[in-house]
């Protein structure tokens, strides 16, 4: 067996900020890559497109499938680029042409999106639209699966924490950049007439410039991150047999029963997140009868942006001296109350209020997710399928978190005579039980404080 790079690095040489701010440049662009798709924008592009009285249902439609294909792309490429040996290394390979073909199904997205606007509505359409997005999700997972182990390849075990800091931070930006850009391009609110001509022109053009700035935006970080990263290809080759590849996918619970639970805590925590983000826009036209709710989303950002800067810059290296566990328990309470908040006072003030708990919280958990798998990662050479595993478990949040939300929204609405606001209560009561397992179950992790 091939000597572990995670016991190599654990001895290594220290590596700089500047280092650790460039292996995560890529995840800026990524973040502001999906957020601003799944939580503003395909929202609004699907009520607007195939009307607003099914829009609960709909979304599920265009996001499920390729959310799945996304689940299955992280680990097989993951996996593959432990085999790599290239001069540009096994990671940015992948990067490159993920990104090169993401870019391609973006300018699709913005051009064919148009013919969505002039032509009947249809089934055929909707599935279009997913099937654009499963293109979407393979490439743009194509892309950052194998770059998600740069961590376990250049970061020394002491400055884990530190670096997880960053990626927090990138997160963060990133997260906060596509709202604010989408909320600020695209526009999409209560009593707004998503069958006017007018409205819908407009709408035609505010698509059009954000799927084409997002291109840009992908595009321009990943060639600074393939610039200034430069990868060292390890001593020994990995021989690429079927039955190892294969064999690789097995995920052995009961050797590694740390990196289980970060696996199993990251899904529920998750799951809370997404059910609550892929719903938000939808929550302030239905229940706060926000006129223009893709632009609250920025003032709302804004609070959430200010709270998490603070909790994201110190948590990555306070981890490193008291441990990921805190973190993890603070961020678990912060983000109850943001739920909490949500059900007690439906209005746009409480909204901005649980904002800021939200941002504490979310801070909180993305400055040491990362350090935290890697801290338990199995002591073996796969950890290229080990960390496209762990984004797997960060996607398939995304295909929980749209489902349970629709189905919960739609049918409690359904159940109780049109009371909309009751099937946003009932979600947000379900992600305060998410949230207290995905806290309380990273107690059982042994291999990290």
């Amino acid at each position: 067996m091939v000597s572990s790079p995670i016991a190599t690095n654990s001895t290594a040489q220290r590596i700089s900020q500047w280092h650790q701010i460039r292996i995560n440049l890529f995840w800026f662009a990524n973040n502001f890559h999906w957020i601003a798709l799944i939580s503003v924008v395909i929202p609004a592009q699907v009520a607007v497109y195939f009307g607003p009285t099914h829009k609960v249902t709909n979304l599920p439609l265009v996001l499920v499938g390729g959310t799945l294909v996304a689940v299955l792309v992280n680990p097989l490429t993951g996996s593959l680029s432990d085999y790599v040996r290239l001069r540009l290394g096994r990671r940015r390979p992948f990067m490159i042409a993920g990104t090169i073909c993401n870019v391609l199904v973006l300018i699709a997205f913005a051009f064919l999106g148009q013919t969505f606007l002039t032509t009947p509505l249809s089934v055929p359409s909707i599935a279009s639209m997913a099937f654009l997005f499963i293109l979407l999700e393979a490439t743009n997972n194509f892309a950052n699966a194998p770059w998600s182990a740069i961590i376990a390849d250049q970061v020394p075990s002491p400055q884990r924490g530190a670096a997880s800091g960053w990626y927090g931070v990138m997160t963060l930006l990133g997260t906060i950049g596509g709202f604010l850009f989408a909320g600020t391009v695209v526009h999409y609110g209560d009593n707004i007439d998503t069958a006017s001509t007018t409205f819908r022109a407009a709408f035609a053009q505010e698509i059009l410039i954000f799927y084409l700035a997002l291109a840009a935006v992908q595009a321009v970080f990943v060639i600074l991150t393939v610039l200034t990263v430069h990868e060292t290809l390890p001593a020994t080759q990995l021989r690429f047999t079927w039955g190892d590849f294969l064999n690789r996918f097995r995920l052995e619970t009961r050797r590694f029963p740390d990196f289980t639970w970060v696996l199993l805590t990251r899904v529920l925590v998750l799951t809370g997140i997404w059910s609550v983000n892929n719903f938000l826009q939808y929550y302030f036209v239905d229940v706060l009868h926000r006129h223009n709710a893709t632009g609250d989303i920025v003032i709302f950002s804004g609070i959430y942006l200010a709270t998490s800067l603070v909790t994201t810059f110190i948590g990555g290296s306070l981890s490193d001296r008291v441990g990921r566990k805190p973190l993890v328990y603070l961020s678990g309470a912060m983000m109850t109350i943001t739920c909490l908040l949500f059900m007690l006072y439906q209005n746009f003030t409480g909204a901005l209020i649980a904002a800021a708990f939200f941002g504490l919280g979310f801070g909180a958990y993305t400055s040491v997710d990362w350090a935290l798998a890697t801290d338990v990662l199995p002591p073996t050479d796969q950890y290229g399928k080990d960390m496209g595993i762990w984004s797997a478990a960060g996607i398939i949040p995304q295909v929980l978190g749209i489902v349970l939300g629709g189905i919960v929204i739609s049918q409690v609405h359904a159940f109780f005579g049109g009371n909309i606001a009751l099937g946003y209560s009932a979600l947000f009561a379900i992600v305060v039980v998410l949230f207290a397992l995905g806290t309380i179950l990273v107690s059982r992790v042994k291999g990290a404080r």
